[in-house]
């Protein structure tokens, strides 16, 4: 992704940061409807599946960031991995603390968060995995030619993507990647290559690849919305199997809306130094919004006043993003604060 930069980075990265971060609050806020069915349960299926491709592009913008790089293996670590560790820990007090079971002590708490991560935060835990594996993984990408990281890409959406909806479809039990020794090849490693690949081979789409890069996310968006209403109709209850991000029409929805964000090298002036704002203060927007979430829906019942089924989500996605995105704006400011946002 190249073209116009702010202050040397490129919009249209900036852009697609930006675009993730807001599918990942109203992923959050559409959820608050998904598990019982009922008039807001369908509403909550089209703007789920339509935001899914979230976390995948997050993990496609790291790829193209960090795998061509070439730094020491320490080097790296010392620079980049408190920029995980910190906020993982920080929000995770924070979240403990507000909403965790205190019925545990201080010991179980500890180890019960070191085995596994709160809620929303489980995406720092991905990433901090993402991060040791970046130098090494980078090195194979820079001895690689292009169509050897297409092979790669390949193999990993057969093994990570296909074979997991059939997993998840058809065979619960079954894990490909580990009975197939083929765990290279497995979890968020591919979105990770794939960022890194459209980067150097694929930085700029063409008008016609932004249209159809677009009109493939909505293909896919509708096809993931549609398969899950059959299928939750089928078992009688709600279901997130075509929601899992490791699935056929998940991936290439990223993929697709990856590409067709690269094609977006200028906007206005005051909208350039709006998604700039927002795009240094994602990560706090994603660790921040549950709050407000929890503050709009659970405590003040503001959607129970929205009557309309299709505007209820949007309007508490709006008000959620927007003022999570202010305070952090403010957060960031403070020379500590910037270090957890």
């Amino acid at each position: 992704m190249q073209g116009a930069t702010r202050e040397g980075r490129s919009l249209a990265m900036d852009v697609t940061r930006v675009v993730a971060c807001a599918m990942v609050v109203l992923v959050h806020t559409a959820a608050g409807y998904f598990y019982t069915f009922g008039p807001l349960w369908v509403p909550a299926v089209v703007f789920d599946a339509f935001s899914r491709a979230a976390v995948p592009i997050f993990f496609m913008l790291s790829g193209a960031l960090l795998l061509w790089r070439d730094e020491p293996v320490l080097s790296f670590y010392k620079k980049r991995l408190p920029r995980i560790v910190v906020p993982l820990v920080f929000w995770t007090v924070v979240y403990v603390a507000l909403f965790g079971d205190h019925t545990l002590s201080p010991g179980a708490l500890v180890a019960r968060y070191l085995m596994g991560p709160y809620e929303h935060l489980w995406y720092l835990y991905a990433a901090f995995g993402l991060y040791l594996a970046a130098p090494y993984l980078g090195r194979i990408l820079r001895s690689s030619t292009e169509r050897e990281i297409r092979v790669f890409l390949v193999v990993w959406f057969v093994v990570a993507c296909v074979l997991n909806q059939v997993r998840l479809l058809w065979a619960i039990d079954w894990d490909p990647p580990s009975h197939l020794g083929a765990q290279l090849f497995s979890g968020f490693i591919g979105f990770f290559v794939l960022g890194a690949y459209l980067e150097r081979y694929r930085p700029h789409a063409s008008a016609t690849g932004c249209w159809i890069g677009a009109v493939a996310f909505c293909v896919c968006g509708a096809a993931i919305a549609f398969a899950t209403c059959r299928y939750s109709a089928y078992l009688g209850v709600p279901n997130e199997y075509f929601f899992s991000y490791l699935t056929p029409l998940v991936a290439i929805s990223a993929a697709s809306a990856y590409v067709a964000l690269s094609g977006i090298t200028r906007l206005p002036g005051p909208l350039t130094a709006m998604v700039g704002f927002i795009s240094d203060g994602s990560l706090g927007i994603y660790c921040l919004h549950p709050m407000f979430l929890w503050l709009y829906v659970k405590h003040l019942h503001m959607d129970a006043s929205i009557d309309a089924p299709w505007l209820r989500i949007p309007i508490v996605w709006a008000a959620v993003f927007a003022s999570t995105a202010i305070v952090v704006h403010v957060l960031r400011k403070l020379p500590l604060a910037r270090r957890v946002t």
